[in-house]
């Protein structure tokens, strides 16, 4: 089966390298031939020695990459000249390759295969990883109920209506979306999930730097001066020293991560794995609204690979429902002083237990792992196209 594969996320991005790749590599080895066409930041395909590794890597396992170039401003003509780019790429592909399917990550990608006036035997595959209107509105990129985001529901409205599968990534989003398209086409729930080759408990024996880590981008819904103040409060009880895993090293440091209790780096996705085992547990806050009830960080499933317990705060993706129900993390339930010395206590309580480790491995290996995930993809595949 020939399936194009759409991201507006890089490929060489850390999200495409976590999220997109070994999706791609499993599917390939299940025998699917695949193009993929991705958008790349002009700063990362400068990286001249990075990207032929990543070209020589699909090219090893048959996976045809057709990077396009990202624009970023101004923003609506920017997305739009993304979008028509893309729409005659995916077209060109398609009568090229005889593909069957269209896999689109997202509703910018959607929105291309879309416009790309297909034959109607194509089928393509909604591929959602947000609301995306409501994500945008929250975040105050745009103002909700203004003329950019009501022509962006009108999108999302027909990217659903045209979708001959749906992907995902919470439990939540299927009672939704059934209220907008009572009738909805084949459907799989897959979370975001973690290479658990990559991803592995420390050696029992290793004694860890860091009590606390954070990985992954700073501001839009993540909560920085929360979490740099949940962080130091703990620490300061508990001892030892905290790491934050970010691109945004300069925001960390603004948000008050001084270098008298915090580490802040900027690291390659490659050597994520490695940082995480070097800590006892991971830690996020993310604005509990619409569309962070629809996402599933990456983080999560790649902490609990790695035998970390989680602390966060409920409201988030399908965390209430797992959390502490699993013992494999804890919340924080208001963002207080008190709140974070109480939720401290009970990660110390958590940390102390021996089985700690080996739940939130398991939980990994049942729920998050990239094998699932890949067999969930490759299944809905097969059930799309027999619909052909």
């Amino acid at each position: 089966m020939r399936v194009v594969y759409v991201s507006y996320d890089g490929a060489m991005d850390p999200l495409g390298a976590s999220q997109v790749v070994p999706y791609l590599l499993g599917l390939s080895r299940n025998g699917f031939r695949i193009s993929l066409i991705s958008f790349e930041k002009p700063e990362r395909w400068a990286q001249v020695g990075d990207r032929e590794a990543l070209e020589r890597r699909l090219a090893a396992e048959g996976i045809s990459w057709n990077p396009l170039r990202y624009h970023r401003k101004p923003r609506i003509p920017a997305t739009l000249l993304d979008v028509f780019a893309g729409s005659r790429l995916v077209r060109a592909l398609v009568r090229q390759t005889g593909a069957q399917i269209v896999h689109c990550r997202g509703d910018v990608a959607t929105v291309m295969a879309r416009w790309a006036a297909l034959p109607g035997q194509v089928r393509i595959l909604y591929d959602m990883r947000a609301f995306f209107s409501d994500q945008r509105a929250e975040s105050g990129s745009w103002r909700r109920g203004g003329l950019v985001d009501r022509a962006v529901r009108r999108l999302e409205a027909g990217n659903l209506r045209r979708a001959n599968g749906l992907v995902v990534l919470t439990e939540v989003v299927p009672g939704v979306l059934a209220a907008r398209r009572p009738a909805l086409p084949p459907l799989r729930v897959i979370p975001t999930c973690a290479d658990l080759e990559a991803f592995h408990p420390r050696n029992p024996a290793t004694v860890p730097d860091f009590h606390l880590v954070f990985a992954g981008t700073l501001g839009t819904v993540y909560m920085a001066a929360e979490m740099v103040a949940f962080a130091r409060s703990v620490t300061a009880i508990e001892g030892g020293r905290a790491l934050f895993l970010t691109p945004q090293v300069d925001e960390a440091r603004r948000a008050g991560a001084g270098p008298d209790w915090a580490d802040v780096r900027s690291v390659t996705p490659a050597e994520v794995p490695n940082w995480l085992r070097r800590a006892r547990a991971l830690f996020f806050f993310l604005r509990p609204t619409s569309s962070t009830r629809a996402a599933c960080p990456t983080k999560l499933a790649e902490a609990l690979a790695t035998g970390l317990p989680v602390v966060a705060n409920p409201g988030i993706g399908d965390l209430d429902a797992i959390l502490e129900r699993e013992s494999v993390g804890v919340f924080v339930r208001e963002f207080s002083r008190a709140a974070y010395e109480e939720a401290g206590a009970r990660l110390r309580r958590l940390l102390q237990d021996p089985e700690t480790t080996n739940r939130c491995r398991r939980l990994a290996e049942t729920r998050y792992s990239l094998e699932a995930g890949v067999a969930a993809y490759r299944d809905l595949y097969q059930e799309i196209a027999r619909e052909t």
